[in-house]
């Protein structure tokens, strides 16, 4: 493996994160600093009232022009961040800042600039 200047710096890179292939199956705990975070799969059920008002829900499988299944639940990709030394088992839930993004690749930069954000404010 070459190392690269970027994968040593002070900043959370891509090289810090694991690809979504492996977040759909296992949470991933990592640290910077002091700065610790832990970033999981979530499905998050919608209320069938919330969903439809939103307009969320709506979609669903589709087999050619007929939907076979309305999608009542959204995944996302939810982040818990909190000041070191503990782990996330042994850190109290009101110690730690949660934020959810969409399950996406593009989700995966605005998690790198928003961990690089609490890292840089702590």
């Amino acid at each position: 493996m070459i190392i690269k200047p970027e994968m040593i710096s002070g900043r959370i890179t891509k090289y810090d994160l694991l690809p979504l292939s492996f977040l759909k199956k296992s949470p991933y705990t990592g640290s910077k600093g002091t700065l610790r975070y832990r970033i999981e799969r979530e499905v998050i059920p919608l209320e069938a009232d919330n969903a439809q008002a939103s307009g969320e829900g709506t979609s669903g499988i589709t087999v050619g022009d007929k939907m076979v299944r309305p999608v009542q639940e959204r995944i996302v990709l939810r982040v818990f961040t909190w000041n070191g030394p503990n782990a996330f088992d042994m850190t109290s839930r009101e110690d730690m800042a949660v934020r959810d993004f969409d399950f996406s690749e593009e989700a995966l930069e605005k998690i790198i600039e928003y961990l690089n954000e609490v890292k840089d404010s702590m």
